[in-house]
């Protein structure tokens, strides 16, 4: 496509931003409505809600994270609420409406000026209102939304998709029939111990600390084992919400609880897929809001079930063997 000039315009003068509205944990009652708060996955979703009434529904908006993971910004053609750290965008202009291939033009744009913010540093409306965005224009020197479009649309083009099948599981996930659990109705809960540092003498047993790397192995101590293997350990301090699979014996530092499955064993499969699904959490806590074992064990995971209204762990444990290359990565564990 034609290179168009582009130039700087002054961000209150092409959009229209307000702040979302606060909304405490305590006080969210699960609904369907998709919660966008500052996190940089799940397209900005924390979870699912019954708004309040006080609460604006908006739709058909960017967002843009002030604090968390600050400077991420994201695209909801649907129904959603926001949390009052987030920041809801539109064009100012009311003739121009959002769509999916203008907001993928727009994103790393505003996403340009993320490197200027951080935790200590958030995006408020006065330091966004001073912001500059760089955009293409057009003869009279306006935002040349036409080109942004037909740009994105042009290279979504040239985008091939090719389907991997599943060669295990028996239906698509997406055509599974999903359902909330409290952790504490699926696993065993146990606590690691406290050792001081005259304790962690070099040895062969695994001490899993509440890091975010090598599996959450610390380093090897000459202790005898705390607990066996096969089972999830969950960071509450620390790295708080980093979970891990264990297949050996190992001792856990007391900021780490144990979960072990109550009606079956765990094996790496289902470690994998449940931990993925545990981490989705992490966002609610932090440093400072530690995941205790009363919060961990109410916390409801989202999970494929059977007829029965079960979890259904031989689909889950099926569709990760499923996965492309998934016999590698198990492999690497």
């Amino acid at each position: 496509m034609e290179v168009r000039k582009t130039k700087l315009f002054p961000f209150h003068d092409v959009f229209v931003f307000q702040r979302g509205q606060r909304l405490i944990e305590e006080d969210q009652v699960a609904g369907d409505v998709p919660y966008v708060s500052s996190t940089k996955e799940n397209n900005g979703i924390s979870g699912f809600v019954t708004p309040p009434d006080f609460m604006v529904r908006h739709r058909n908006n960017l967002t843009l994270a002030n604090s968390g993971s600050v400077g991420y910004c994201f695209y909801h053609d649907y129904e959603f609420v926001a949390s009052d750290h987030v920041t809801v965008i539109g064009i100012k202009d009311a003739s121009i409406q959002l769509s999916k291939a203008l907001s993928l033009y727009l994103k790393p744009v505003i996403e340009s000026f993320r490197y200027k913010y951080n935790f200590g540093r958030e995006i408020s409306d006065s330091r966004l209102s001073k912001e500059y965005v760089l955009l293409p224009f057009d003869t009279s020197g306006d935002p040349d939304w036409s080109y942004m479009t037909s740009y994105i649309e042009a290279l979504t083009r040239r985008i091939e998709w090719h389907s991997i099948p599943l060669h295990h599981a028996d239906k698509p996930i997406s055509l599974v029939k999903w359902q909330s659990f409290p952790m504490d109705y699926l696993f065993a809960f146990f606590k690691g111990k406290r050792l001081t540092k005259e304790n962690l003498r070099p040895g062969q047993t695994n001490f899993i600390g509440a890091i975010s790397a090598n599996n959450g192995i610390r380093e090897k101590i000459d202790e005898p084992p705390l607990y066996p293997g096969k089972c999830i350990t969950v960071n509450y301090n620390g790295s708080v919400g980093k979970s891990f699979y264990q297949a050996d014996p190992f001792w856990a530092s007391d900021d780490v609880n144990v979960l072990y499955l109550k009606d079956r064993e765990m094996n790496v499969y289902l470690a994998l897929f449940l931990t993925t699904i545990i981490e989705q959490n992490r966002v609610h806590f932090d440093f400072g809001r530690k995941w205790n074992t009363e919060k961990m064990k109410a916390t409801q995971l989202l999970l494929p079930t059977t007829v029965e209204g079960q979890p259904d762990w031989d689909y889950m444990e099926m569709f990760m063997r499923s996965l492309p290359l998934a016999e590698k990565i198990i492999s690497d564990l």
